[in-house]
């Protein structure tokens, strides 16, 4: 069984249609602390500083990421704001330990776009919304936005590592509170469809799949949907992918599949000077 996931990753980009707006390095990507491809470890403090929790009504209120990738704006997964969860009421940045951080924030919610051609009943395909912040965002070492890389212009290929974060259990005692790393590697999408054929899933060229390491079982969870999958290129954090859907348990055969970012870039680019 499939389950939904949150998942974040971002990248500079260079816009041929129409006016560009999306930050470009050295004013994304760059962090105080980076610890690299370090299999299985909590992030250090100030480490992904573009990771943000989606809070909702309720106890448990935090059950999707998403990225900063400016000031007035998160990138996340459709079905975080459109799923079955409770309403989504604002957004938590430079967070590290649940409830702990001195330097974390919280922002109110002034709107949110959905990709026109998303529907919950195709599974992760065109998984991709925008939350407007209700104000300005001040950057500081512990909140900072991500690159997102240019349109139609990844900078993955099949075998390549790639890093996410964010605070899912892991398992069913260990506390969610501490913002977490996961390494994965990168698969063709015909390895990922032939995976996926029994779950009725079509994957298509605007999927990123990754799966565990040959030799090391690193594990998303449900509560990590709509987090970037990022890469690191030269010294600047780039976002490639958006955490869809994935297994249900650690230890499957199961990959995840994400949005790819770089086929949304001109979609971005739009939405964000139409708001």
């Amino acid at each position: 069984m499939l389950a939904l996931i949150s998942f974040f990753v971002l990248v500079v980009c260079t816009i041929s249609h129409g006016k560009d707006v999306l930050l470009k390095k050295p004013d994304c990507g760059h962090q105080i602390v980076d610890s690299g491809m370090e299999i299985r470890r909590f992030a250090q403090e100030g480490e992904f500083p573009w990771a943000v929790l989606l809070k909702y009504e309720g106890t448990e209120s935090y059950k999707c990421v998403g990225s900063l990738i400016s000031d007035r704006y998160v990138l996340t997964s459709a079905v975080c704001v459109t799923g079955g969860f409770q309403k989504l009421v604002g957004v938590v940045l430079g967070e590290h330990n649940l409830g702990q951080s001195a330097h974390s924030e919280e922002y109110g919610i002034e709107k949110i776009t959905v990709h026109a051609d998303y529907k919950k009943s195709s599974q992760g395909n065109h998984d991709i919304a925008l939350i407007k912040l209700n104000a300005s965002v001040k950057f500081s070492d512990y909140i900072k936005p991500i690159c997102l890389p240019s349109e139609g212009n990844s900078l993955l290929q099949a075998g390549d590592q790639i890093i996410l974060a964010g605070w899912s259990k892991g398992t069913v005692d260990e506390p969610r509170r501490t913002k977490k790393v996961v390494v994965r590697r990168v698969i063709t999408n015909e390895e990922c469809q032939q995976l996926f054929a029994a779950h009725k899933v079509t994957i298509n060229d605007n999927f990123l799949c990754t799966h565990t390491l040959n030799d090391y079982k690193d594990c998303t969870y449900p509560g990590d949907g709509g987090a970037p999958i990022m890469l690191k290129s030269g010294d600047t954090w780039y976002q490639e992918g958006i955490l869809s859907f994935g297994a249900t348990s650690c230890g499957s055969n199961i990959p995840d599949g994400n949005v790819r970012v770089s086929k949304y870039i001109q979609w971005i680019n739009e939405k964000l000077i139409e708001n």
